[in-house]
């Protein structure tokens, strides 16, 4: 079992250094075909959102696709799975950012009430 950093993924999705996106994509390959597990922790897909959001310039829409699509990897697992999906659906949806949504989408799938001040976060318990 490996956790993936960050910095692999966004190798991948920006192959922007020929040598680590090779080195990323066959890491990448292990994992999708099962020779490999491997797990994304909350922070690390929030980081690489903010990265390819903020540095990179890359649109919403197409980072959550692309997250998606390295989340569904087969070799991807965890406990956190199936929030990550969920959060990344509420990004899709509402204009808030990631850790809310992470926040929102943990509320919504283990029946947790949220203690806040943020107005975000109401924007997705409603």
């Amino acid at each position: 079992m490996y956790l993936i950093d960050a910095n692999i993924i966004v190798r991948f999705l920006t192959a922007d250094h020929e040598e680590r996106f090779q080195k990323a994509k066959e890491i990448l390959l292990k994992v999708e075909s099962r020779e490999i597990e491997a797990e994304i922790l909350d922070g690390v897909l929030a980081e690489i959102y903010f990265v390819l959001l903020k540095v990179y310039g890359l649109p919403k829409q197409s980072i959550i696709g692309d997250l998606k699509t390295v989340m569904s990897l087969d070799g991807i697992v965890g406990d956190n799975k199936i929030i990550l999906f969920e959060a990344l659906n509420i990004l899709e949806r509402k204009n808030i950012d990631f850790v809310d949504a992470l926040i929102c989408a943990k509320a919504k799938l283990q029946n947790y009430d949220i203690l806040n001040f943020d107005n975000d976060l109401k924007k997705c318990v409603k």
